[in-house]
Protein backbone atom coordinates (compact mmCIF):
# COMPACT_ATOMS: atom_id res chain seq x y z
CA UNK A 1 0.00 0.00 0.00
CA UNK A 2 1.58 3.49 -0.98
CA UNK A 3 1.09 6.42 1.23
CA UNK A 4 -1.47 7.64 -1.34
CA UNK A 5 -3.96 5.43 -1.14
CA UNK A 6 -6.29 6.96 0.83
CA UNK A 7 -5.18 10.32 -0.31
CA UNK A 8 -8.38 12.82 0.17
CA UNK A 9 -11.28 11.48 -2.71
CA UNK A 10 -12.15 15.22 -4.03
CA UNK A 11 -15.28 12.92 -5.51
CA UNK A 12 -16.43 11.96 -2.19
CA UNK A 13 -19.43 12.71 -0.31
CA UNK A 14 -18.39 15.12 2.33
CA UNK A 15 -17.61 13.59 5.75
CA UNK A 16 -20.93 13.49 8.24
CA UNK A 17 -19.04 15.77 10.70
CA UNK A 18 -20.07 18.70 8.49
CA UNK A 19 -23.17 18.08 9.09
CA UNK A 20 -23.56 17.37 12.97
CA UNK A 21 -21.82 20.51 12.88
CA UNK A 22 -24.06 22.59 11.01
CA UNK A 23 -26.93 21.07 13.37
CA UNK A 24 -25.35 21.78 16.55
CA UNK A 25 -24.24 25.28 15.72
CA UNK A 26 -27.49 25.82 14.44
CA UNK A 27 -30.13 24.47 16.30
CA UNK A 28 -31.80 26.72 19.08
CA UNK A 29 -34.25 25.71 22.12
CA UNK A 30 -36.76 26.84 19.69
CA UNK A 31 -35.80 24.24 17.77
CA UNK A 32 -36.54 21.38 20.52
CA UNK A 33 -39.22 19.06 20.13
CA UNK A 34 -42.03 18.91 23.44
CA UNK A 35 -40.59 15.35 23.22
CA UNK A 36 -36.99 16.12 23.12
CA UNK A 37 -37.00 18.80 26.47
CA UNK A 38 -38.65 16.24 28.43
CA UNK A 39 -36.55 13.26 28.22
CA UNK A 40 -33.40 15.72 28.49
CA UNK A 41 -35.05 17.05 31.91
CA UNK A 42 -36.17 13.56 33.12
CA UNK A 43 -32.60 11.99 32.20
CA UNK A 44 -30.56 14.94 33.53
CA UNK A 45 -32.45 14.30 36.78
CA UNK A 46 -31.79 10.48 36.31
CA UNK A 47 -27.85 11.12 35.79
CA UNK A 48 -27.69 13.65 38.86
CA UNK A 49 -28.90 10.92 41.13
CA UNK A 50 -26.65 8.38 39.51
CA UNK A 51 -23.38 10.45 39.96
CA UNK A 52 -24.96 11.24 43.96
CA UNK A 53 -25.02 7.33 44.11
CA UNK A 54 -21.65 7.21 42.73
CA UNK A 55 -20.14 9.89 44.66
CA UNK A 56 -18.68 7.79 47.64
CA UNK A 57 -18.04 5.40 45.21
CA UNK A 58 -13.47 3.30 45.79
CA UNK A 59 -12.34 4.81 42.27
CA UNK A 60 -14.91 8.15 42.07
CA UNK A 61 -12.67 9.28 45.27
CA UNK A 62 -9.38 8.25 43.83
CA UNK A 63 -10.13 10.33 40.86
CA UNK A 64 -10.82 12.92 43.38
CA UNK A 65 -7.83 12.69 45.25
CA UNK A 66 -5.53 12.52 42.17
CA UNK A 67 -7.75 15.78 40.76
CA UNK A 68 -7.39 17.66 43.50
CA UNK A 69 -4.04 16.80 44.06
CA UNK A 70 -3.33 18.79 40.53
CA UNK A 71 -4.96 22.09 41.97
CA UNK A 72 -5.89 24.62 39.34
CA UNK A 73 -8.76 27.06 39.29
CA UNK A 74 -11.92 26.18 41.35
CA UNK A 75 -14.40 26.41 38.21
CA UNK A 76 -16.92 23.44 38.49
CA UNK A 77 -19.21 21.58 40.97
CA UNK A 78 -17.99 18.07 41.73
CA UNK A 79 -21.10 16.41 42.70
CA UNK A 80 -21.62 15.32 46.17
CA UNK A 81 -18.96 17.07 47.36
CA UNK A 82 -18.20 20.38 49.00
CA UNK A 83 -15.60 21.44 46.17
CA UNK A 84 -15.37 22.76 42.59
CA UNK A 85 -12.22 21.77 40.52
CA UNK A 86 -11.42 23.19 36.51
CA UNK A 87 -13.84 22.20 34.44
CA UNK A 88 -11.43 19.39 33.00
CA UNK A 89 -10.89 17.45 36.51
CA UNK A 90 -14.83 17.74 37.30
CA UNK A 91 -15.64 16.30 34.33
CA UNK A 92 -13.25 13.96 34.58
CA UNK A 93 -14.62 13.20 38.42
CA UNK A 94 -18.35 13.69 37.39
CA UNK A 95 -18.24 11.15 35.24
CA UNK A 96 -16.51 8.86 37.21
CA UNK A 97 -18.80 9.04 39.38
CA UNK A 98 -22.02 8.28 37.60
CA UNK A 99 -21.28 4.62 35.95
CA UNK A 100 -20.53 3.23 39.59
CA UNK A 101 -23.07 1.26 39.44
CA UNK A 102 -23.98 0.98 36.11
CA UNK A 103 -27.47 3.05 36.99
CA UNK A 104 -27.30 5.67 34.14
CA UNK A 105 -29.37 5.88 31.25
CA UNK A 106 -29.37 3.54 28.07
CA UNK A 107 -30.57 3.76 24.16
CA UNK A 108 -31.54 0.58 24.21
CA UNK A 109 -31.19 0.36 20.36
CA UNK A 110 -28.20 2.33 19.86
CA UNK A 111 -26.54 0.81 22.92
CA UNK A 112 -24.62 3.79 24.56
CA UNK A 113 -25.53 5.78 27.50
CA UNK A 114 -25.69 9.23 26.78
CA UNK A 115 -26.62 11.69 29.23
CA UNK A 116 -24.00 11.34 31.29
CA UNK A 117 -21.62 12.52 28.69
CA UNK A 118 -23.72 16.00 27.72
CA UNK A 119 -24.82 17.05 30.95
CA UNK A 120 -20.83 16.65 32.50
CA UNK A 121 -19.02 18.70 29.43
CA UNK A 122 -22.03 21.20 29.09
CA UNK A 123 -22.18 22.03 32.73
CA UNK A 124 -18.83 22.07 33.54
CA UNK A 125 -18.23 24.38 30.91
CA UNK A 126 -21.11 26.51 31.60
CA UNK A 127 -20.27 27.06 35.47
CA UNK A 128 -16.67 27.74 33.96
CA UNK A 129 -18.38 30.76 32.14
CA UNK A 130 -20.92 31.92 34.04
CA UNK A 131 -24.06 33.63 32.88
CA UNK A 132 -25.43 30.95 30.65
CA UNK A 133 -29.27 29.84 30.79
CA UNK A 134 -31.02 27.04 31.28
CA UNK A 135 -32.50 26.77 27.76
CA UNK A 136 -28.30 26.84 26.61
CA UNK A 137 -28.02 23.90 28.86
CA UNK A 138 -30.91 22.20 27.59
CA UNK A 139 -30.01 22.50 24.06
CA UNK A 140 -26.44 21.52 24.23
CA UNK A 141 -27.60 18.26 26.24
CA UNK A 142 -30.16 17.57 23.44
CA UNK A 143 -28.14 17.64 20.81
CA UNK A 144 -25.21 16.11 22.31
CA UNK A 145 -27.35 13.06 23.41
CA UNK A 146 -28.53 13.17 19.20
CA UNK A 147 -25.72 12.96 17.94
CA UNK A 148 -24.28 10.06 20.14
CA UNK A 149 -27.41 8.11 19.61
CA UNK A 150 -26.65 8.38 16.12
CA UNK A 151 -22.77 7.45 15.73
CA UNK A 152 -23.72 4.27 17.77
CA UNK A 153 -27.68 3.87 16.14
CA UNK A 154 -25.80 3.74 12.83
CA UNK A 155 -23.91 0.73 13.66
CA UNK A 156 -25.06 -2.80 12.24
CA UNK A 157 -24.69 -6.21 13.94
CA UNK A 158 -24.79 -6.17 17.75
CA UNK A 159 -22.59 -4.95 20.63
CA UNK A 160 -20.51 -8.33 20.77
CA UNK A 161 -19.67 -8.38 17.04
CA UNK A 162 -16.61 -5.43 17.56
CA UNK A 163 -13.75 -5.51 20.05
CA UNK A 164 -15.14 -1.90 20.94
CA UNK A 165 -17.37 -1.13 23.52
CA UNK A 166 -19.84 1.89 21.69
CA UNK A 167 -20.88 4.32 24.64
CA UNK A 168 -17.55 5.94 25.39
CA UNK A 169 -16.49 5.80 21.59
CA UNK A 170 -19.37 7.55 20.19
CA UNK A 171 -20.04 9.33 23.59
CA UNK A 172 -16.54 11.69 23.55
CA UNK A 173 -18.07 13.56 20.30
CA UNK A 174 -21.44 14.19 22.29
CA UNK A 175 -19.27 15.92 25.21
CA UNK A 176 -17.45 17.19 22.55
CA UNK A 177 -20.35 19.00 21.01
CA UNK A 178 -22.08 19.77 24.40
CA UNK A 179 -18.65 21.86 25.07
CA UNK A 180 -18.77 23.23 22.59
CA UNK A 181 -22.38 24.29 21.99
CA UNK A 182 -21.68 26.38 25.51
CA UNK A 183 -18.31 28.05 24.05
CA UNK A 184 -20.49 29.05 20.91
CA UNK A 185 -18.39 27.44 18.68
CA UNK A 186 -18.67 28.54 14.87
CA UNK A 187 -15.86 25.36 14.46
CA UNK A 188 -17.78 22.49 15.87
CA UNK A 189 -16.25 20.22 13.15
CA UNK A 190 -12.97 20.98 15.03
CA UNK A 191 -14.10 20.00 18.73
CA UNK A 192 -15.24 16.85 17.17
CA UNK A 193 -12.04 16.30 14.68
CA UNK A 194 -9.67 16.92 17.86
CA UNK A 195 -11.94 14.08 19.54
CA UNK A 196 -10.90 11.47 17.27
CA UNK A 197 -7.54 10.87 18.23
CA UNK A 198 -8.69 10.42 21.63
CA UNK A 199 -11.52 7.72 21.35
CA UNK A 200 -11.13 4.60 23.25
CA UNK A 201 -12.80 1.96 25.19
CA UNK A 202 -12.55 -1.65 24.79
CA UNK A 203 -15.33 -4.51 25.81
CA UNK A 204 -12.75 -6.24 28.42
CA UNK A 205 -13.88 -3.50 30.42
CA UNK A 206 -17.61 -5.19 29.84
CA UNK A 207 -16.73 -9.04 29.30
CA UNK A 208 -13.47 -9.16 32.37
CA UNK A 209 -13.23 -9.68 36.06
CA UNK A 210 -12.10 -7.94 39.12
CA UNK A 211 -11.08 -4.12 37.05
CA UNK A 212 -12.49 -1.17 38.30
CA UNK A 213 -12.12 0.43 34.69
CA UNK A 214 -16.00 0.41 33.90
CA UNK A 215 -17.07 2.36 37.21
CA UNK A 216 -14.95 4.91 36.45
CA UNK A 217 -14.21 4.30 32.16
CA UNK A 218 -16.98 7.67 31.56
CA UNK A 219 -14.38 10.09 33.04
CA UNK A 220 -10.99 8.72 31.69
CA UNK A 221 -12.32 9.35 28.38
CA UNK A 222 -14.77 12.22 28.62
CA UNK A 223 -12.67 14.70 30.36
CA UNK A 224 -10.47 15.21 26.58
CA UNK A 225 -14.13 16.22 25.66
CA UNK A 226 -13.51 19.59 27.11
CA UNK A 227 -10.10 19.83 26.06
CA UNK A 228 -10.89 19.13 22.71
CA UNK A 229 -14.01 21.48 22.76
CA UNK A 230 -11.97 24.63 24.41
CA UNK A 231 -8.86 23.86 21.83
CA UNK A 232 -11.30 24.02 19.27
CA UNK A 233 -12.27 27.51 20.86
CA UNK A 234 -9.20 28.81 20.08
CA UNK A 235 -8.97 28.46 16.81
CA UNK A 236 -7.26 24.54 16.76
CA UNK A 237 -7.79 22.61 14.08
CA UNK A 238 -9.45 19.30 13.88
CA UNK A 239 -9.28 16.02 11.80
CA UNK A 240 -11.16 16.64 8.48
CA UNK A 241 -12.78 12.98 8.14
CA UNK A 242 -13.73 12.17 11.38
CA UNK A 243 -16.56 9.43 10.62
CA UNK A 244 -16.58 8.62 7.02
CA UNK A 245 -13.17 8.87 6.39
CA UNK A 246 -10.80 5.93 5.47
CA UNK A 247 -9.04 6.15 8.76
CA UNK A 248 -12.60 7.45 10.65
CA UNK A 249 -14.29 6.25 12.98
CA UNK A 250 -16.36 3.92 11.79
CA UNK A 251 -13.33 2.18 9.66
CA UNK A 252 -10.85 1.90 12.06
CA UNK A 253 -12.95 1.04 14.63
CA UNK A 254 -16.02 -0.64 13.03
CA UNK A 255 -14.90 -2.48 9.86
CA UNK A 256 -17.25 0.76 8.21
CA UNK A 257 -19.66 -1.73 9.15
CA UNK A 258 -22.71 0.90 9.50
CA UNK A 259 -25.57 2.74 8.13
CA UNK A 260 -24.51 6.44 6.90
CA UNK A 261 -27.65 7.59 6.06
CA UNK A 262 -29.16 6.49 9.20
CA UNK A 263 -26.30 9.35 10.26
CA UNK A 264 -28.07 11.88 8.78
CA UNK A 265 -32.01 11.08 8.69
CA UNK A 266 -34.19 13.37 9.71
CA UNK A 267 -31.52 15.20 11.47
CA UNK A 268 -32.62 18.76 13.49
CA UNK A 269 -36.56 16.70 13.03
CA UNK A 270 -35.91 13.78 14.63
CA UNK A 271 -34.11 14.04 18.63
CA UNK A 272 -32.98 10.61 19.65
CA UNK A 273 -32.63 11.63 23.37
CA UNK A 274 -36.35 10.70 22.95
CA UNK A 275 -35.85 7.50 22.81
CA UNK A 276 -33.03 6.86 25.81
CA UNK A 277 -34.40 4.69 28.54
CA UNK A 278 -34.35 5.09 32.61
CA UNK A 279 -33.02 2.24 34.71
CA UNK A 280 -34.82 1.77 37.78
CA UNK A 281 -32.15 -1.11 38.68
CA UNK A 282 -28.66 -0.67 39.53
CA UNK A 283 -27.66 -3.22 36.82
CA UNK A 284 -26.18 -3.34 32.97
CA UNK A 285 -29.26 -2.78 30.66
CA UNK A 286 -28.51 -6.31 29.41
CA UNK A 287 -30.25 -7.86 32.55
CA UNK A 288 -33.35 -5.49 32.09
CA UNK A 289 -35.74 -7.51 30.32
CA UNK A 290 -35.18 -10.64 32.51
CA UNK A 291 -35.80 -8.52 35.12
CA UNK A 292 -38.67 -6.90 34.32
CA UNK A 293 -40.54 -10.10 33.75
CA UNK A 294 -39.16 -11.83 36.50
CA UNK A 295 -39.97 -8.77 39.01
CA UNK A 296 -43.31 -8.44 37.83
CA UNK A 297 -44.40 -12.09 38.70
CA UNK A 298 -42.60 -12.21 42.50
CA UNK A 299 -44.79 -9.02 42.77
CA UNK A 300 -47.85 -10.71 42.23
CA UNK A 301 -46.99 -13.63 43.67
CA UNK A 302 -45.48 -12.15 47.09
CA UNK A 303 -44.91 -14.61 49.64
CA UNK A 304 -44.58 -17.76 47.55
CA UNK A 305 -41.58 -19.95 47.60
CA UNK A 306 -40.05 -20.12 44.76
CA UNK A 307 -38.89 -23.40 43.16
CA UNK A 308 -36.57 -22.80 40.17
CA UNK A 309 -36.11 -19.75 37.92
CA UNK A 310 -35.85 -20.95 33.76
CA UNK A 311 -34.35 -17.58 32.01
CA UNK A 312 -34.99 -17.82 27.89
CA UNK A 313 -32.12 -15.58 26.88
CA UNK A 314 -30.24 -14.35 23.32
CA UNK A 315 -26.11 -15.23 22.56
CA UNK A 316 -25.56 -12.33 24.10
CA UNK A 317 -27.76 -12.31 27.49
CA UNK A 318 -25.90 -16.02 27.54
CA UNK A 319 -22.53 -14.05 27.69
CA UNK A 320 -23.89 -12.61 30.98
CA UNK A 321 -25.03 -15.54 32.30
CA UNK A 322 -22.25 -17.80 31.99
CA UNK A 323 -20.17 -15.23 33.79
CA UNK A 324 -18.25 -16.28 36.87
CA UNK A 325 -20.03 -15.14 40.31
CA UNK A 326 -18.82 -11.78 40.85
CA UNK A 327 -15.91 -10.64 43.39
CA UNK A 328 -16.31 -7.03 42.77
CA UNK A 329 -19.48 -5.39 42.68
CA UNK A 330 -19.15 -3.96 39.03
CA UNK A 331 -19.16 -7.72 38.09
CA UNK A 332 -21.86 -8.35 40.03
CA UNK A 333 -23.57 -5.51 38.14
CA UNK A 334 -23.20 -7.42 34.61
CA UNK A 335 -24.38 -10.78 35.74
CA UNK A 336 -27.41 -11.69 34.73
CA UNK A 337 -27.84 -14.78 37.11
CA UNK A 338 -26.45 -12.28 40.12
CA UNK A 339 -29.40 -9.82 39.37
CA UNK A 340 -31.85 -12.43 39.14
CA UNK A 341 -30.69 -14.32 42.50
CA UNK A 342 -30.85 -10.33 43.74
CA UNK A 343 -34.00 -10.22 43.11
CA UNK A 344 -35.73 -13.32 44.20
CA UNK A 345 -34.36 -12.88 47.56
CA UNK A 346 -34.93 -9.10 48.02
CA UNK A 347 -38.33 -8.80 45.83
CA UNK A 348 -36.25 -5.62 44.68
CA UNK A 349 -32.59 -4.65 43.40
CA UNK A 350 -31.18 -2.33 46.28
CA UNK A 351 -28.27 -0.88 45.83
CA UNK A 352 -27.24 -2.18 49.50
CA UNK A 353 -27.26 -6.13 47.83
CA UNK A 354 -24.59 -4.88 45.18
CA UNK A 355 -21.94 -4.05 47.35
CA UNK A 356 -19.01 -6.08 47.67
CA UNK A 357 -19.80 -7.37 51.35
CA UNK A 358 -22.72 -8.68 49.79
CA UNK A 359 -21.49 -10.51 47.21
CA UNK A 360 -21.71 -13.43 48.69
CA UNK A 361 -24.64 -13.28 51.02
CA UNK A 362 -25.88 -17.18 51.62
CA UNK A 363 -29.31 -16.37 50.74
CA UNK A 364 -28.29 -14.96 46.92
CA UNK A 365 -25.95 -17.62 46.41
CA UNK A 366 -28.82 -19.85 47.23
CA UNK A 367 -31.05 -18.51 45.07
CA UNK A 368 -28.57 -18.35 41.96
CA UNK A 369 -28.75 -22.56 42.65
CA UNK A 370 -32.40 -22.26 41.17
CA UNK A 371 -31.65 -20.86 37.65
CA UNK A 372 -30.95 -21.98 34.68
CA UNK A 373 -31.09 -20.60 31.58
CA UNK A 374 -31.88 -21.89 27.85
CA UNK A 375 -30.53 -19.99 24.72
CA UNK A 376 -33.99 -18.71 22.58
CA UNK A 377 -32.93 -17.41 18.97
CA UNK A 378 -36.09 -15.40 19.10
CA UNK A 379 -34.82 -13.26 22.19
CA UNK A 380 -32.47 -11.37 19.93
CA UNK A 381 -35.23 -9.86 17.88
CA UNK A 382 -34.26 -5.93 19.40
CA UNK A 383 -30.38 -6.50 18.72
CA UNK A 384 -28.23 -6.35 21.87
CA UNK A 385 -30.70 -4.97 24.37
CA UNK A 386 -33.30 -8.29 24.65
CA UNK A 387 -36.88 -8.55 26.03
CA UNK A 388 -37.24 -10.84 28.78
CA UNK A 389 -39.06 -14.32 29.29
CA UNK A 390 -38.86 -16.32 32.05
CA UNK A 391 -40.64 -18.93 33.39
CA UNK A 392 -41.11 -18.70 37.44
CA UNK A 393 -42.32 -22.43 39.11
CA UNK A 394 -43.44 -21.78 42.86
CA UNK A 395 -43.22 -24.57 45.72
CA UNK A 396 -46.91 -24.93 45.63
CA UNK A 397 -46.72 -26.74 42.27
CA UNK A 398 -47.54 -23.69 39.89
CA UNK A 399 -45.73 -22.23 36.98
CA UNK A 400 -46.21 -18.49 35.97
CA UNK A 401 -44.40 -17.42 32.69
CA UNK A 402 -43.96 -14.54 31.44
CA UNK A 403 -42.72 -12.30 28.30
CA UNK A 404 -41.91 -8.63 28.10
CA UNK A 405 -40.99 -6.94 24.71
CA UNK A 406 -39.42 -3.68 26.20
CA UNK A 407 -38.08 -3.49 30.11
CA UNK A 408 -39.56 -1.08 32.31
CA UNK A 409 -37.90 2.26 31.72
CA UNK A 410 -38.29 2.20 27.37
CA UNK A 411 -39.93 5.23 26.38
CA UNK A 412 -42.76 2.18 25.92
CA UNK A 413 -42.65 1.04 29.11
CA UNK A 414 -41.38 4.07 31.08
CA UNK A 415 -40.68 4.93 34.93
CA UNK A 416 -42.70 7.05 36.14
CA UNK A 417 -42.50 10.72 37.58
CA UNK A 418 -43.29 8.80 41.28
CA UNK A 419 -40.50 6.24 40.14
CA UNK A 420 -37.92 8.52 38.93
CA UNK A 421 -38.55 10.44 42.68
CA UNK A 422 -38.00 7.06 44.53
CA UNK A 423 -34.91 6.65 42.49
CA UNK A 424 -33.19 9.54 43.24
CA UNK A 425 -34.39 9.90 46.85
CA UNK A 426 -33.16 6.27 46.92
CA UNK A 427 -29.54 7.36 45.71
CA UNK A 428 -29.28 10.42 47.81
CA UNK A 429 -30.30 8.12 50.91
CA UNK A 430 -27.59 5.21 49.79
CA UNK A 431 -24.38 8.20 50.59
CA UNK A 432 -26.21 9.57 53.44
CA UNK A 433 -27.75 12.75 52.73
CA UNK A 434 -29.84 14.11 55.11
CA UNK A 435 -33.42 15.26 54.09
CA UNK A 436 -33.68 13.19 51.01
CA UNK A 437 -37.54 13.92 50.30
CA UNK A 438 -37.01 17.93 50.34
CA UNK A 439 -33.74 17.55 48.31
CA UNK A 440 -35.36 15.26 45.88
CA UNK A 441 -38.24 17.52 45.19
CA UNK A 442 -36.19 20.47 45.10
CA UNK A 443 -33.95 18.98 42.39
CA UNK A 444 -36.79 17.78 40.70
CA UNK A 445 -38.67 21.21 40.69
CA UNK A 446 -35.76 22.75 39.49
CA UNK A 447 -34.57 20.92 36.61
CA UNK A 448 -38.51 20.71 35.50
CA UNK A 449 -38.52 24.69 34.95
CA UNK A 450 -34.32 24.62 34.02
CA UNK A 451 -35.66 26.76 30.70
CA UNK A 452 -36.18 29.22 33.20
CA UNK A 453 -32.60 29.41 34.95
CA UNK A 454 -30.73 32.41 34.23
CA UNK A 455 -27.17 31.05 35.37
CA UNK A 456 -27.25 26.77 35.02
CA UNK A 457 -24.11 27.27 38.01
CA UNK A 458 -27.75 27.36 40.66
CA UNK A 459 -28.18 23.60 39.54
CA UNK A 460 -24.44 22.64 40.35
CA UNK A 461 -25.09 24.06 43.63
CA UNK A 462 -27.56 21.74 43.99
CA UNK A 463 -25.53 19.29 43.27
CA UNK A 464 -23.21 19.90 46.18
CA UNK A 465 -23.09 17.96 49.29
Amino acid sequence: MSSHDHAPDPNAPPDTVLAFARHAAATTYADLPPNAITAAKWSIMDTISCMLAGSRGPSALALLEVAKSWGGTPESTVTGHDIKLPSYLATMVNCGMVHQHDFDDTHDTAVCHPTSASLNAALSTAESLGGVDGRTLLTAIAIGVDIQCRLAGALRGMLWDYHWVRAPMVGIFGAAVSAGKIYKLEGMHNAMGLSLPQVAGTLESVTGVRSAVRTMRDGLIYKDAILAAKLASRGVRGEDRVFDGPYGLYAAYFRSDYNREFLTHELGRRFEGAGVSLKPWPFCRHTHGTLTALLEVLEENAGAEVRDVLLYVGKGNAIICRKPWPTTSIDALCNLVFACSVAMVHRAVPLEAVEAGALDAPAVVAAAKKIRFEVEAAMEKYGTIEPGHVVVSFADGRKVERYVDRALGHPTNPMSILRIRAKMENCMGYVGLPDVKNRAQQLIDTVMVLEDMQDVRALGDLMRH
